[in-house]
């Protein structure tokens, strides 16, 4: 894969990411096309089917939103309360939030995201939507800098053609039967599902009615296991075993 942003061909991209078998290298190499375009914030929303782009159960993964922001998008009510995605789904085409966001009338919930999305710098991007094979949509968001690109049709077509081939090739990839390189135990199992889910250790301990220490420790056996090193590596690779499924 290409590590070098320098280095990045639009069309030697799409022709990678049709070659590469690991979710987590795909997205590195949309991140990396795309900051070479002049995006400084990526979001990709993994969806479980026929559920809302700000579900609860959605993986994120993302890139140059501040830790304060993703802690805060993290929380189950406060992503629910975000009007954007789904507005831009049903759009069906890329939009620009601003547009998303006069396109209808706001509730209260969804007006204090708005305060909080403003508060927080992220002020003008664009949302893609992403509609995969079997029910698999998704959805992208990026930010630009300098602010201009975010109206540049043509940064914004090319932008969206990659997240486009990238989700393709992340819904092929999660059809195929994974030989499974490690074996998780039952309960590990149950684990990283709560972990997808957007429990914490605190929760996974209340749900599974063990202790607190329990619990962290099969959090960093499942990590260890699956060879990462947070919440989100974690899932992708336990989407790639097919310990999970979209």
């Amino acid at each position: 894969m290409a590590t070098n942003d320098q280095d990045l061909h639009i069309g030697d991209v799409f022709r990678e990411i049709a070659a590469l078998s690991s979710l987590s290298d795909i997205l590195e190499l949309v991140r990396m096309a795309v900051t070479s375009l002049g995006a400084n914030r990526t979001s990709y929303h993994f969806t479980p089917k026929l559920k809302s782009q700000t579900d609860h159960t959605v993986q994120l993964a993302t890139s140059g939103f501040s830790k304060e922001w993703l802690t805060l998008y993290e929380e189950a009510g406060f992503r629910k309360s975000d009007p954007i995605p789904d507005i831009i789904m049903q759009h069906g085409e890329p939009m620009l939030w601003r547009d998303a966001l006069e396109s209808r009338r706001l509730n209260e919930n969804e007006r204090r995201f708005v305060d909080q999305l403003q508060a927080h710098g992220l002020i003008e991007g664009v949302g893609i939507p992403l509609f995969g094979p079997k029910g698999r949509d998704a959805y992208s968001a990026f930010t630009f800098d300098p602010l201009e690109l975010t109206f540049d049709d043509s940064i914004i077509a090319t932008v969206a053609a990659l997240a486009s081939a990238a989700h393709i090739r992340i819904c092929y990839i999660l059809d195929q039967k994974f030989e499974r390189k490690v074996h998780l135990s039952e309960r590990e199992t149950q684990v990283i599902r709560l972990i997808a889910h957007g429990r914490s250790n605190k929760a996974i301990a209340a749900e599974l009615e063990i202790g607190g220490s329990t619990a962290d420790t099969y959090v960093r056996r499942v990590f260890a296991k699956l060879d990462a090193s947070d919440r989100t590596g974690a899932s992708i690779r336990a989407l790639e075993l097919g310990v999970l499924r979209l």
